[in-house]
């Protein structure tokens, strides 16, 4: 007889998700958040991308990426984990992504950075490509979570190593994350943090009131220093649980335009 499975207490979530053009003449990004629509394991996704700003496919491949992660995830069997849920999305979505690039001469080499957080079953898991990031502040400090998959070729060029769609597989950074109350979880795209420092970024992410609030300062931040690049960027805040556990965060909200 198989044993079952313990069931961890969902924690309470709020967000907030803004994105804007910057000095950029078309917005290439691409964010959305999502609860599980049947109220499953699933939990909570959120996801940002941002399209190859020299590929004429950016924007489809930023949308593409986070739409079509989105319902492969939560399409996904039953019987998956979370974790295993989400990696074969990506996969499949990679495997597309890459095969339109190759076969159609307008959305050549089309490809995108992409990460995204899960909340689910009780704990928190990023799955990242490419050079936008995730950040948690916990206890009044910053720590970015992800790494940047970029070579660096001289200031201020750097070159992206890995990506949505680069190659017929996608090697995707995984890290897993134990949430407590008041964790404020912070996912951007390089327009972001290419014009804040992480200090600048630790202090606005502290002051505000609630995520959206957050959210909203970041960016005008980011474009009042003179953002080079498009600034797109989901705040997530981790509340205390409510007594029956369910979650209170709000359903699709895509971002980019």
């Amino acid at each position: 007889m198989t044993a079952p499975v313990a069931r961890v207490p969902a924690p309470r979530l709020a967000y907030g998700l803004v994105s804007a053009r910057g000095r950029r003449p078309s917005n290439q990004d691409f964010a959305a958040c999502c609860r599980d629509p049947l109220g499953g394991r699933r939990g909570f996704a959120a996801a940002v991308a941002d399209g190859l700003g020299g590929h004429r496919g950016g924007r489809e491949a930023a949308e593409t990426a986070v739409r079509a992660f989105l319902d492969g995830y939560f399409g996904a069997a039953p019987h998956l984990s979370p974790l295993a849920a989400a990696s074969r999305a990506l996969d499949a979505v990679n495997g597309w992504i890459a095969a339109i690039g190759r076969r159609d001469p307008r959305l050549a080499r089309m490809a995108t950075t992409f990460t995204a957080v899960l909340v689910a079953d009780g704990r928190g898991h990023v799955l990242h490509v490419g050079d936008s990031r995730a950040y948690r502040l916990s206890g009044g400090r910053l720590d970015q979570i992800t790494s940047d998959h970029v070579v660096d070729l001289g200031e201020p060029t750097l070159r992206l190593r890995r990506a949505i769609g680069f190659d017929v597989r996608v090697h995707l950074d995984h890290v897993a994350l134990d949430l407590a109350p008041r964790d404020r979880l912070l996912l951007c795209t390089d327009g972001l943090h290419g014009a804040l420092s992480a200090r600048r970024i630790a202090a606005l992410l502290a002051a505000a009131p609630s995520p959206l609030q957050a959210a909203r300062t970041l960016r005008d931040g980011a474009l009042a220093a003179g953002a080079a690049d498009n600034v797109t960027l989901v705040v997530l805040d981790v509340l205390e649980p409510a007594p029956d556990f369910r979650s209170d965060a709000a359903a699709a909200a895509p971002v980019g335009g």
